[in-house]
This record gives structure tokens, C-alpha cells and sequence, in this order.
């Protein structure tokens, strides 16, 4: 299976659940990822930003705020695009990334 399927359930005493799954294979792209200081805690509250690169300069696309476990995540992307993130936290830039999608 390429695609992905999440679900819950909860069964009832003497209860047989019987399913089927299907799914797409899916073509969209994603990032997400974890903000950590230097002493690898996560760092809540920072500011995600993810910009297109064009030839005329940075387009800012999406802005995020990092959860309690620092996470964060973008998508879908557009493939063949370069992205760059820049992350920050207290006004201080704590990390840049530039991403290319092959």
C-alpha cells in the first residue's frame, strides 16, 4: 500500500468488525518537522515561514506556529519548485532550510 489510511474504532463486547480499505497512491507533497533549541527541547510558539523562490525574490506562501511538541507542517507543495523556511522565535532567526522538490 503507497497511500495512507488513519481510523479509530471501538468495538462493543462480542462485536466482530469487518472492513475494507482503500486508498490512492497520493502525488501530493508535504514537509513538516520539529523545532528544537540546542538542547533538543521543542521549542513552542516559533514562527514557520515558507516562501517560494522565483527569479523576482521570496514570495511568502504560508506562515505557522510551532505546537507544544514544535511541529509544524506544510502542504500540498508544487513539485520542480524551490522553497525556502525560515524559522523564528523571540525576533531571533534560529534556522533557515531551503528545500528543492526533485
Amino acid at each position: 500500500m503507497t497511500g495512507y489510511a488513519k481510523f479509530y474504532f471501538k468495538p462493543s463486547a462480542g462485536e466482530l468488525i469487518e472492513t475494507i480499505v482503500h486508498t490512492e497512491i497520493d502525488k501530493r507533497t508535504a514537509i513538516c518537522g520539529t523545532v528544537l533549541d540546542k538542547e533538543d527541547n521543542a521549542v513552542e510558539n516559533a514562527l514557520v515561514l515558507l516562501f517560494r523562490l522565483t527569479e523576482e525574490g521570496e514570495e511568502l506562501i504560508y506562515r505557522i506556529f510551532t505546537d507544544k511538541a514544535g511541529y509544524f507542517i506544510f502542504g500540498p507543495l508544487e513539485s520542480d519548485v524551490l522553497y525556502q523556511i525560515k524559522i523564528y522565535k523571540n525576533s531571533v532567526k534560529i534556522r533557515e532550510l531551503e528545500i528543492r522538490t526533485d
